[in-house]
């Protein structure tokens, strides 16, 4: 399938304002955004880049014949600005892929994740915030990661599965300050109130011990470690 295209056809969405006007269309085009970015999702930047100008150059059309509004306008910048964000998130994919083809692989072969990156055991969750936004790619028997150096070029690893002495998912804790109740906690309930009861906080954590003494650990939510696991274990 090609992406590109695709994500050219669904850029035309503001010419369904020559049909549905107001609210309707805002509805209808933002869960139609939403089915589109799970769709785009993992296709590499140029599809989400493609998207937000075909996004922009048809509201621009829209507005020189006169059948939108500046509500929609400002609607469809934000939209468009939240596909640019992901093309450079999908960015860091990008440089992955490229490393993994230029190692004689097939990445459409491969799993991708975005993880937090760290060496050595992680052993509390207040060490989370000092660990590396990195990708993570898994198969055709390796695993590889890529993340971003001080200096701002990406370092790239990829890591055979005979190099891989053991792996293993571990939880770990944190503490976590006593909450007092707010008035404004009536209106717009407090993110974390599953956990607000607890006086400590767990989640889990991804290491990989490889052959030459190395430890690397992964961090991101348990069902995405649990995907990880999984793909390990079918390797």
């Amino acid at each position: 399938m090609n992406y590109l295209i695709l994500s050219i056809i669904f850029g035309l969405i503001p010419f369904f304002q020559l049909f549905i006007k107001g609210w309707l269309f805002f509805l209808i085009s933002l869960i139609l955004f939403i089915i589109f970015y799970h769709i785009l999702k993992n296709r590499g930047k140029q599809a989400f880049s493609f998207l937000a100008a075909t996004i922009l150059g048809s509201e621009a059309f829209a507005l020189l014949f006169g059948f939108t509004n500046f509500f929609i306008l400002f609607y469809l910048l934000v939209v468009s600005g939240i596909f640019l964000v992901a093309a450079n998130e999908e960015k860091k994919f990008d440089i992955l892929k490229e490393h993994i083809k230029n190692n004689n692989f097939n990445f459409k072969d491969w799993n991708f994740y975005h993880l937090f990156f760290g060496r050595g055991e992680i052993s509390s969750l207040e060490e989370i915030g000092k660990l590396i936004s990195s990708t993570f790619a898994i198969g055709e028997n390796h695993i590889a990661y890529s993340l971003k150096t001080p200096n701002g070029d990406y370092y790239n690893q990829i890591i055979s599965k005979e190099d891989i002495e053991s792996y293993n998912l571990y939880d770990i804790k944190g503490k976590q300050e006593l909450y007092y109740a707010k008035m404004q906690d009536l209106f717009i309930p407090n993110k974390q109130i599953r956990t607000l009861h607890k006086p400590y906080l767990e989640s889990f954590c991804l290491t990989i011990l490889l052959k030459n003494g190395e430890l690397i650990s992964f961090y991101e939510e348990p069902d995405v470690l649990q995907k990880i696991i999984k793909n390990l274990d079918d390797l």
